[in-house]
């Protein structure tokens, strides 16, 4: 089970990593960025993907190719392939003679071709070195690299640039064209070249934003110097956790949202076969990923904000139960209910995650009164260091050990001015 949503990963996070300049590659990445690899080698197969990109950081010099100059070029391939083959040799060029319309249009379409396609192969495949890649990406890229030669792209860019095409190269490229439609090399083509794109632009991703590569084992959960890239000037923090709960406290206003949020992108990039935004990362694999961050009344199904909660956790226990190993977040558990029952449940919650070894349950709260049960052992207490000076609030986002019951409600209520304007 993987639920993201509240990490607005799409909206937010994909952005960092797409460089691309045609849809099909975008198609491409996102599938790359919204299907898990189902074990440690699958993530450590698309690591070395990228890491062999890393290691052709000459790729990420300054190149972009048009959207219009790409949908051009493979309108024009689509279109030969759906008119299927019909005419050839002496029929062909006889034809071409006779339009010279159609010839001239045949022409100027070629040209644009073999002009991309001179592009791709100088900016990416004339220095690429493949011997990094795992073989079946390899593979692709050797699938790639035969059909630049066999469609003789330099002999014809050449022809294109310096005296254009004449009636008998028309008939020539469009044969070997229609020769590669025909026999399906043009949609492998195709296929390998958008893929290579979408993890070409991901490793740029990486590259600009000097994200890290995490490592899986199982002792315990470790995140050193992690962040939320979308931060301007992020504050970088540090955890090490081996208990299954973890509690979260601090004022409003802290940070302990966007710490949440920094830790589950962390999980989820890493599960994704991906850098994270840390300087160290080491991790269990996770059958079961959830993050409930600013749940909302779900207005479709019925659910109020406290059912929402309830449902979260529902399923998280039930996946447990069913010895997955999870990993899920709780921004504010139970804020949806009454105080009375916030604690009531609230303890019978964490009592019962921790006995679930292996997994790893982050809680933030307010609730003051569970100070007392995390003193109970096997329970990890973090806060968000948050001082008074001189009577006013200061922030560091600093994560530390240990629990805060520092109160800023009524500091910020009397320093907007609140106590003056209801007393008038």
């Amino acid at each position: 089970m993987i639920n993201v949503y509240d990490l607005h990963f799409k909206k937010e996070i994909v952005p960092l990593f797409d460089h691309l300049h045609n849809e099909f590659s975008r198609m491409a990445l996102l599938e790359i960025m919204s299907e898990m690899p189902e074990s440690t080698e699958e993530i450590y197969e698309r690591q070395d993907i990228l890491k062999a990109f890393l290691a052709n950081r000459r790729l990420f010099a300054p190149f972009a190719y048009s959207r219009i100059e790409f949908n051009q070029v493979y309108r024009y391939i689509e279109d030969k392939k759906n008119q299927g083959t019909h005419l050839t040799g002496n029929s062909l060029k006889l034809q071409l003679l006779l339009a010279r319309s159609q010839s001239n249009r045949e022409k100027g379409s070629l040209h644009q071709l073999y002009y991309f396609l001179s592009k791709i192969r100088q900016c990416y495949f004339d220095h690429l070195d493949s011997g990094p890649f795992p073989q079946p990406f390899r593979d692709r890229i050797g699938n790639i690299s035969r059909m630049l030669t066999h469609l003789q792209v330099e002999k014809y860019y050449t022809i294109g640039r310096q005296r254009g095409f004449s009636i008998l190269d028309v008939a020539r490229v469009m044969e070997l064209l229609q020769e590669k439609i025909s026999s399906g090399e043009m949609d492998v083509f195709w296929k390998d070249f958008f893929l290579f794109e979408a993890y070409y632009s991901i490793a740029k991703g990486i590259d600009m934003n000097n994200f890290v590569f995490p490592v899986f084992n199982d002792t315990g959960l470790s995140i050193d110097g992690f962040y939320h890239p979308l931060l301007k000037h992020p504050v970088r923090n540090s955890l090490e956790v081996k208990e299954a709960v973890t509690l979260i406290t601090g004022p409003n206003m802290s940070g302990k949202s966007t710490l949440l949020k920094s830790v589950g992108l962390c999980v989820y990039l890493a599960h994704l076969g991906l850098a994270v935004p840390a300087e160290k990362c080491v991790l269990p694999f996770f059958n079961v990923i959830s993050v409930a961050i600013n749940l909302n009344d779900d207005l479709k199904n019925g659910y109020s904000h406290f059912m929402q909660e309830i449902q979260t956790l529902k399923k998280v226990v039930l996946q447990a139960h069913d010895n997955q190993r999870c990993f899920a977040i709780f921004d504010e558990l139970f804020r949806g209910t009454n105080i009375e029952d916030a604690l009531a449940i609230s303890t019978t919650t964490i009592l019962g995650l921790k006995a679930f070894t292996g997994s790893f349950f982050f809680i933030s709260t307010h609730l003051h009164q569970l100070e007392q049960i995390a003193g109970a052992g096997k329970i990890n207490t973090c806060c968000i260091e948050c001082r008074l000076d001189e009577g006013m609030p200061v922030f560091t986002y600093k994560l530390q050990a240990g629990w805060s019951d520092l109160k800023i409600g009524q500091v910020i209520f009397r320093q907007e001015g609140l106590n003056d304007l209801l007393h008038r």
